[in-house]
């Protein structure tokens, strides 16, 4: 009888080697044909079986929403914790396609989050993603929590990690993340784990053109009224991670985008500033070689900016025992006349997809 179940449970049993689904369609219209409910378990091997049957897991909270996607909290057997984020039931079927097939192909890096398979929820439409669950939240609130102490040792460390990231999108997997901010990069056991795929896309595709993130941290080429078919590229990430860096030494938002998310006018008159080159003001005291850097990732132009194999490069070569900037650095400034042109400003719902603070 045993043996017979063994058999049984074999038959049903779905195995699926992350980063291994290379035919992401038909793999996922098969699974979408099954009715029965999903529940994840471990294999010792570090596979995925995905088994038929009526045990869900058991959530703990929500960590996060979006316009497309909902982020849990949960526990599996009692024992286990990981995040689960579900695609709410308009979610573009293609995009979860493309994004399940991303995770799973930028998988096994130790500053990637980890992808460990795919599960449906109760009587849910969709399927949801099962990824590592990172206890030290986003970068964003670490930055913002005041009782934690984050010296000049920390952020060189957590500048390396995320640049080790993007290179292996970039490098190792040909893809553009093409949203990069705070909230899209947690951080677990004090190490960094970059996340959220889900407006990545390989380099090069014609996907990459949709204007779509938070606005301090987009490229501003996308800003251009007369270069509307500029599209994503790897020096888009490269723009990003400058701002973050700046982010890391300053604990701030950039032009304190996180209270004026919701004034169209203030998004405007920032997107305009960005636009018109104006950059936030290098922190008192910041490792010259550092600033040096991120102001070479935040230069208007791409061909202007590194790449990771250069942002590497330096940042290597930069002392984790602070040498600061000793000159005077002039303070940031603000446009006065607003630009009347139509800068194509994206809805306020595309913000961003993951963060009660930037949702509309």
């Amino acid at each position: 009888m045993r043996s017979e179940l063994c058999e049984v449970t074999t038959l049903i049993t779905i195995l699926i080697r992350v980063g291994a689904i290379t035919d992401r369609r038909n793999s996922i219209e098969s699974l979408k044909r099954r009715e029965k409910k999903l529940r994840l378990e471990v294999c010792h091997t570090n596979r995925l079986k995905i088994l038929l049957d009526d045990e869900g897991f058991k959530v703990l909270d929500k960590i996060s929403s979006g316009a497309s996607a909902l982020v849990y909290n949960v526990c599996w057997k009692n024992t286990s914790k990981f995040a689960i984020k579900k695609f709410v039931g308009n979610s573009n079927k293609e995009a979860i396609i493309n994004e399940i097939h991303l995770t799973g192909l930028v998988n096994l890096h130790p500053n990637i989050i980890q992808f460990y398979g795919v599960t449906k929820l109760n009587d849910e439409i969709n399927y949801s993603l099962v990824l590592e669950y990172a206890e030290g939240g986003t970068l964003r609130k670490y930055l913002r929590d005041n009782t934690i102490t984050f010296k000049w040792e920390s952020q060189l460390k957590f500048a390396k990690e995320i640049s080790s990231g993007i290179s292996w999108l970039h490098v190792d997997k040909g893809i553009i993340h093409g949203n990069l901010h705070p909230e899209n990069i947690l951080i677990q056991k004090d190490t960094i784990k970059l996340a959220d795929f889900g407006r990545s896309c390989l380099n090069g595709s014609v996907s990459n053109t949709e204007v779509r993130g938070v606005i301090p941290y987009m490229d501003p080429k996308f800003f251009e009224p007369q270069n509307r078919s500029y599209g994503l590229t790897e020096k888009s990430d490269i723009y990003s991670l400058g701002v973050i860096f700046w982010e890391l030494t300053s604990r701030k938002s950039p032009f304190d985008f996180e209270t004026k998310s919701n004034d169209l006018f203030e998004i405007f008159k920032i997107k305009c500033d960005i636009f018109n080159n104006k950059r936030e003001k290098p922190i008192s005291g910041t490792n010259y070689k550092f600033v040096t850097l991120y102001k070479k990732c935040w230069q208007h132009e791409p061909d202007e900016r590194p790449d990771i194999h250069q942002v590497i490069s330096e940042i290597n070569n930069i002392e984790s025992i602070n040498v600061p900037n000793t000159f005077n650095f002039e303070e940031i400034e603000t446009t006065e006349n607003i630009i009347e042109e139509d800068f194509g400003l994206p809805s306020n719902d595309s913000y961003d997809i993951n963060s009660d603070n930037y949702k509309s």
